[in-house]
């Protein structure tokens, strides 16, 4: 078992050339008529459409096999392994390339290496994103960051044990952004009794409704497979069988959506110019009608100005709603803070800090990831109520997305568990502290009883001292543990401060990034949807003006424009059909 010894690669320019060469073709339309903002539109475009690389994001929770499965996938020591006191904490990119090589990160891109290897040659990228903890919840804010350039997710669990709670909550938030996700079942030939850990995870799966599919492998024993050269103990490892689902099922989801989007990235910007064409057709066909066109388009214009009018209540709705946001999510952050500091001390009250207090902080730190998390989503849905409530203002219906808003994840910053508390709850000292209150005792029932003629040690100063000592040691122990307690609450309020303080700036951050895309992009719209009027306007004067013999050919040159656009339109429906491109025909 060997890889081929040579390995063709897949030209991202091969793949999209139809593409860039639609939006090329349509881009020169949108100039000649007239409409920079739709050339611009079609040059970002082309950006995104011109690579034709799958990405796929490998995830899952830290030292379960992460990067073990991507260097299976690639036969290669790609990406470094967890090892006992090292964690890899920057996400590595795993590319194409005629030789291996390493290139180091930088504060604009990732680490990368080039990997000769089959499934990277036909067009796909592996990105290993660091492992994930409950204690770090930067480690996930990276993987956060990550998931919108992901064309799909391999996440990576192994057989030990089924998927925890936060396992479950994660998946789901990969979902949300990334719908094709592959669950990953990692290190199979450790677990012989990996078969019932998949079956209760499918359960788990099943009663979160999360559908995805769990393909079980060996990065080990594919390695070693590699190594001997063993088909059958490769075939074992289910490498055979995850590489497979990528090359098909995944590249083809992908690149389907993506032809898909294409094609409606056409549609829209052809109809926008075919109406301009159309505008300015009509007038030079019937010169009688130019002030009659040219009064119409007068009254679009006015609806335009009107709608710039409008602009100053549209930005008085979206700075209201801002308002009634911040406050909103600022109360529910202050409600599920103080929830947690109430549970918290109340599971003080009921036992020994000092007893249990790893354990207590593990529990406290995860309850706030969650109720921040929770606080995040709070913000990210009332953030996508307002930019609709701001939409409505616009009484338009083509090219009116909602803008990309900030996703909901967990904050960059890092809280730290609490601070344990001071006071120890040492046998000796209680010790100590009875001896004293049963030395106390004795000395002062014996000198009572010695001046009934008994001595200073007797049978009743030494039942006094031994009650009196317990008595103090008893409560030498409550002394202490009531300090403990009182430290741990003192440990859990500066714990919150620390919190709070992190988690408010974070989240007024998002609220201005929501507000500034919202009024970038409505302010973009209103100006486009002018600027298209006053185009309209100034071609239905132009032509009002123009020489019989000018006017005959302009008409030649806008239908053999809408002629070419119906050609583009064509040409992105076979595209996005996945089907052989006509004939172009020549202009």
């Amino acid at each position: 078992m060997s890889a081929p010894s040579i390995v063709q690669p897949r030209t991202a320019s091969a793949a999209t050339e139809p593409l860039v060469a639609v939006l090329d073709d349509l881009r020169a339309v949108a100039d000649t008529v007239g409409r920079p903002d739709l050339a611009h539109r079609l040059r970002q475009a082309r950006q995104r459409f011109g690579d034709d690389r799958i990405r796929v994001l490998v995830a899952g929770v830290s030292r379960k096999g992460v990067s073990s499965v991507v260097n299976a996938l690639v036969a290669a020591d790609a990406c470094p392994t967890a090892l006992p006191g090292r964690v890899p904490s920057a996400p590595v990119e795993v590319r194409y390339g005629e030789r291996f090589e390493r290139r180091p990160g930088g504060p604009d891109r990732h680490a990368e290496v080039r990997v000769t290897a089959p499934l990277l040659a036909e067009g796909m990228t592996l990105i290993d994103a660091p492992g994930v903890t409950i204690t770090d919840p930067r480690r996930t804010a990276t993987l956060t960051e990550l998931l919108p350039t992901a064309d799909a997710v391999l996440f990576v669990t192994d057989a030990g044990q089924a998927y925890t709670p936060p396992d479950i909550r994660l998946l789901q938030r990969i979902r949300q952004v990334c719908p094709l996700t592959v669950c990953v079942l990692n290190k199979i030939d450790s677990y012989p009794e990996w078969a019932t850990v998949q079956q209760e995870d499918r359960r788990l799966l099943t009663a979160a409704d999360l559908d995805l599919p769990i393909l079980p492998v060996s990065a080990a024993r594919h390695a070693l497979a590699h190594r001997r050269g063993d088909t059958d103990l490769e075939v074992a490892s289910g490498l055979p069988q995850l590489t497979d689902f990528l090359r098909t099922t995944v590249t083809e989801r992908a690149r389907a959506a993506a032809r898909e989007a294409f094609a409606h990235e056409v549609r829209v910007v052809s109809d926008h110019l075919a109406l301009a064409i159309t505008t300015e057709v009509g007038a030079l066909q019937d010169p009688a009608r130019g002030a009659e066109l040219v009064a119409r388009i007068q009254h679009h214009r006015a609806a335009a100005e009107a709608l710039r009018a409008r602009i100053a209540n549209w930005q008085y709705v979206l700075g209201d709603g801002i308002t009634e946001l911040t406050v909103a999510v600022d109360h529910d952050q202050r409600n599920r803070l103080r929830a947690v500091v109430r549970d918290a001390e109340t599971e003080i009250a009921g036992t020994d800090p000092a007893k249990h207090w790893t354990a207590f902080g593990e529990r406290l730190q995860e309850r706030i990831a969650t109720e921040v998390h929770e606080n995040f989503v709070l913000q990210e849905r009332l953030s996508a109520e307002l930019a609709h409530t701001v939409a409505k203002k616009f009484d338009t219906a083509d090219l009116q997305p909602v803008p990309k808003l900030p996703d909901a994840d967990e904050p960059a910053a890092d809280w730290g568990p609490p601070a344990e508390p001071e006071t120890r709850a040492g046998v000796l000292q209680r010790a100590i502290g009875g001896v004293r209150g049963s030395y106390g005792g004795v000395l002062m029932v014996g000198m009572a009883t010695s001046l009934i003629g008994l001595t200073l040690v007797n049978p009743w100063s030494i039942g006094a001292g031994v009650l009196l000592g317990v008595n103090t040691f008893r409560e030498e122990h409550k002394a202490a543990k009531a300090r403990r307690q009182s430290e741990a609450k003192v440990a859990v309020a500066k714990l919150m401060d620390e919190v709070v303080f992190q988690v408010s700036n974070e989240s007024r951050a998002r609220v201005r990034e929501v507000q500034r895309a919202l009024r970038d992009h409505f302010t973009l719209l209103a100006e486009q949807q002018t600027a298209a009027a006053a185009q309209d306007v100034q071609a239905a004067q132009d032509a009002a003006a123009l020489h019989d013999s000018r006017r005959a050919t302009r008409i030649h040159e806008l239908e053999a424009l809408s002629h070419r656009l119906r050609e583009l339109r064509v040409r992105a429906g076979t595209i996005a059909a996945g089907g052989a491109l006509p004939a172009q025909a020549g202009g």
